[in-house]
């Protein structure tokens, strides 16, 4: 049976709506399955510069009610009543000097439209219960029945459906291992004051992990802990509420939403490419969110999928070995950058050197500031050769 669709993407989050939407664009027939019915709730909230160019690009624009100006990052020691805030216009040249923290259920909601828009085909309620890959395509098959196409995107996110097929799950270790969270609803006016119009992501130095706090429109803040023990239960939150001056007061007065926990992240998946597939944004890699590399990583690879595989199915040879071996290895590169530096965040003295004390002068700081904006895959950044260069020091993947 020759194939009814050209790409079947399983996932519509950030990275497989992105992916759907450029594919086609460029004439391609594509089909896009989600387990869930949108919108739906999600965490990674916070957005790099280096994603606006591929939002740009998609067509989705700032909306008040789900986009939040965030114009930099703040890490916070309470404890020792020390921190330092990076801003965004300290950067290297390249990306906009700002980004945003975004609901992520009208966020990814938007990003869905657009690959409706292109002529992309989205069903959701469809969880895929078998993938069978053959010489002339690939079978996808859920419980309403079996679909047909000449490649396969995994863009499910920790799901990471493919990886748990071919067991290629490889955590990363000494990184975050789990995460409690929950998000508050009315914040006060004396919260919203103190939050301000640069709407920072805070990101708070705990023992053995830290906490974010970020600050959402509609007078929402998204407040959660990471911890290095995969056994962490709902005290923990609780406890940095009790314990944290900042966070009595931007949520003192808001109404607390549920609590949930996220376990077991933090890995790659060694085999993220094979013939007639690939794997994009967390069924790739997922890291400690530090950083807030996912969803910006994600857009980007989902953009940079399109574009690899699109003249390979214009011209019959979307299942040749390797064909996105390059795509795999551009991606790494910032990840590799990304996980150098969480590395040193929860191993060495680099948070109290530059993160808490961080001197105004340091030639060091634009291109720390590059890579806190998502700007990663460029080649003139000393301090990121320098990350790279240890990265390939350290034990990268604990098995």
């Amino acid at each position: 049976m020759s194939a009814v669709w050209d790409v079947i993407i399983v996932g519509a989050g950030p990275a497989g709506s992105t992916a759907a939407t450029f594919l086609a664009r460029d004439g391609h027939r594509v089909l896009v399955l989600e387990r869930d019915e949108f919108p739906r709730f999600h965490i990674g909230e916070s957005l790099l510069p280096a994603s606006l160019p591929v939002l740009d690009a998609l067509g989705v624009r700032p909306q008040t009610e789900a986009f939040l100006h965030k114009a930099g990052a703040q890490f916070i020691d309470e404890a020792a009543g020390r921190g330092c805030r990076f801003d965004f216009d300290a950067a290297m040249v390249g990306p906009p000097r700002h980004a945003y923290q975004v609901v992520r259920a009208d966020f990814d909601l938007a990003i869905r439209d657009r690959a409706l828009a292109a002529g992309a085909e989205v069903r959701h309620g469809q969880r895929v219960r078998e993938v069978e890959f053959d010489a002339d395509g690939v079978w996808v098959r859920t419980k309403t029945g079996s679909e047909r196409g000449r490649f396969l995107v995994d863009a499910t996110g920790q799901e990471r459906m493919l990886a748990r097929r071919h067991r290629s799950v490889a955590p990363h270790g000494g990184f975050g291992k789990a995460a409690i969270f929950t998000h508050f609803d009315g914040l006060g006016d004396a919260a919203v004051a103190e939050i301000g119009a640069e709407g920072d992501i805070r990101v708070l130095m705990r023992d053995d992990g830290w906490a974010w706090l970020i600050p959402l429109a509609g007078r929402r803040l998204s407040v959660g802990v990471i911890s290095r023990d995969e056994k962490m239960d709902r005290s923990l939150l609780d406890a940095l509420i009790a314990d944290s001056p900042l966070t009595r007061r931007l949520t003192e007065g808001a109404q607390r939403a549920e609590t949930q926990i996220i376990a077991n992240f933090s890995y790659r998946n060694t085999a993220a490419h094979g013939r007639r597939y690939a794997c994009i944004g967390d069924a790739a890699c997922f890291l400690d969110p530090v950083f807030s590399s996912g969803v910006s990583v994600a857009l980007i690879s989902g953009e940079l999928l399109a574009s690899t595989l699109s003249p390979f199915l214009r011209d019959g040879t979307e299942g040749s070995d390797g064909i996105m071996a390059p795509l795999v290895q551009y991606v790494d590169r910032g990840i590799d950058t990304f996980a150098a530096l969480i590395h040193r965040f929860y191993n060495t003295r680099f948070v109290d050197h530059f993160f808490l004390d961080a001197p105004s002068g340091d030639d060091l700081i634009p291109g720390i500031t590059s890579i806190l904006a998502g700007d990663v895959w460029r080649d003139d950044n000393p301090f990121q050769h320098m990350l790279l260069r240890s990265k390939r020091r350290q034990p990268e993947i604990a098995r």
